[in-house]
């Protein structure tokens, strides 16, 4: 009876053993299939964020294409403003520039990266180095951001402040069609504009002044960027070229 409990006993505890071997061993291949899902996924994230930072870049490139092209406008219109104005379609000209110099809204593709803030899928970049770089990145957009959106305030206000002391609002492109009957818009409208010593005339000038400088320093954020992404592209690549760990 001692030898049968013996062996018994050995029996069972050989097939505990096995039992325990069976689910080390499915644990590990678990974890083994769940690190390699992480890296594609983890590299499914950079080739993304890749592929956001070249949009922007491009995007950015053709803003200061833009940008240059409107610096050339403003001058145009100082020079028209000089050589007197003389016909509507130069009226409409200047509220044109205007209106396109305003629009200098910051809206980066920044979804990828955000969404992995908010999922908290961060960490499936496992160079840190790299990460940080990112991070740092969009940190820096954020930043350019609020530059954005403080120089835009400051020309909504001149915008404004524009539109109540003179009535070039009517020339504009957008506004023209509601005025049916050549009486509602009439050369006394913008005769100021041939006048420099009228108040109106200083204020024009000044938002003008105003809109080349909000160009110029969109130009100086746009180009901050640019090196800025160029650099992060630089270190994603470098990733992306090694193989996926299993």
């Amino acid at each position: 009876m001692e030898n049968k409990t013996s062996k018994y006993f050995k029996y069972a505890i050989g097939e505990i053993i096995l039992v325990v071997i069976g689910i080390l061993i499915a644990l590990q291949i678990n974890n083994w299939n769940q690190e390699r899902q992480d890296n594609a996924l983890g590299r499914n994230y950079l080739e993304r964020i890749h592929r956001d930072i070249v949009l922007d870049t491009i995007s950015f490139k053709k803003k200061l294409i833009s940008n240059a092209a409107l610096r050339i406008d403003i001058k145009n219109v100082l020079i028209d403003l000089d050589n007197k104005v003389d016909s509507f379609e130069e009226v409409t000209h200047i509220c044109t520039v205007f209106g396109n110099i305003l629009d200098q809204i910051f809206t980066p593709n920044d979804n990828t990266y955000r969404g992995m803030v908010s999922s908290g899928n961060l960490p499936l970049i496992k160079n840190t180095e790299l990460l940080e770089a990112i991070a740092n990145l969009y940190s820096d957009y954020d930043k350019k951001s609020e530059l954005f959106k403080y120089n835009k305030e400051w020309m909504d206000a001149i915008s404004i402040h524009l539109d109540s002391h003179t009535d070039l609002v009517k020339f504009s492109e957008f506004t023209m069609d509601i005025y049916p009957q050549p009486s509602m818009l009439n050369e006394s409208d913008w005769a100021f504009l041939n006048n420099p010593e009228d108040e109106r005339f200083k204020i024009v000038i000044r938002a003008l002044s105003a809109c080349a400088w909000n160009q110029k320093a969109a130009d100086a954020y746009y180009s901050d960027l640019i090196s800025h992404c160029k650099n992060v592209l630089q270190q994603i690549d470098k990733q992306l070229k090694q193989p996926i760990t299993n």
